[in-house]
């Protein structure tokens, strides 16, 4: 279960931005951890609306072209995590550092997907 309801975030957001309440007036008032937490809700609300405030509950799966394309708009210098993040609809700008990370150690092979879960100790029988 995400921590914070989209109704909450919502509501903060709008405080913020109705109001020209500072971030750390409202961590204070709602105990909040960090202001960068609600910096990043008015900064998904403004570009997504409700949308960008909402918590998927399935994992998105992108192409690796796409991904080849984000890592690209990063490296030349032309965007930030998070307004790559903002332009792109990625719920979490921290998808694209660990895309850009990877990309730096592995190439093109990091982007691909990957096997997930345990590997099997069954012997592969031979029917």
């Amino acid at each position: 279960m995400a921590k914070y309801s989209t109704e909450f975030k919502v509501k903060i957001v709008k405080e913020y931005l109705e109001t020209n309440s500072s971030y750390q007036n409202l961590v204070n008032k709602y105990c909040i951890p960090d202001k960068s937490m609600i910096r990043r809700w008015v900064c998904a609300y403004k570009s997504q609306g409700i949308e960008g405030l909402k918590v998927k509950r399935k994992n998105t799966k992108y192409p690796l072209e796409f991904k080849l394309n984000v890592v690209n708009l990063y490296l030349t210098g032309e965007m930030s995590y998070q307004s790559l993040a903002n332009e792109l609809k990625i719920s979490n700008p921290a998808i694209i550092t660990r895309w850009v990370n990877d990309f730096r150690k592995q190439g093109i092979e990091g982007l691909k997907p990957k096997k997930r879960g345990r590997p099997s100790k069954m012997p592969k029988s031979t029917n």
